[in-house]
């Protein structure tokens, strides 16, 4: 349930963050965990490719920033090593990548 683990560490991320930041990352917590849920509910696929979609715009929240800022465009980024959103990002890269293995998995086993 890296999905769900992902929607926790947003909840920090975003109780550390300000403005549009923090809303950002509850926004992204509350997606995680209401489709982690639905997917212990009922197993979907559809609900394997929000987790992919959802963990690469997290992945994407975090890294752009950083790219951004290394560019020069924009001001520099508050704390780029704060631990809970590299974890964060670590664990949306990990529900894409399972969500991604799992779809691929599913439609290799599925007769034909």
């Amino acid at each position: 349930m890296t999905w769900a683990a992902a929607a926790a560490a947003h909840v920090v991320v975003g109780l550390d963050g300000t403005g549009a930041g923090a809303a950002f990352a509850f926004t992204l917590a509350v997606v995680g965990a209401v489709g982690a849920a639905a997917l212990l509910v009922r197993p979907r696929p559809e609900l394997l490719v929000a987790a992919a979609v959802a963990g690469v715009v997290g992945v994407g929240a975090f890294a752009l920033p950083l790219i951004v800022s290394v560019l020069g465009v924009g001001g520099p980024v508050a704390d780029p090593v704060d631990p809970w959103g590299i974890g964060a990002f670590l664990v949306d890269a990990l529900t894409v990548r399972l969500a991604v293995f799992t779809l691929r998995r599913a439609e290799r086993s599925r007769p034909r």
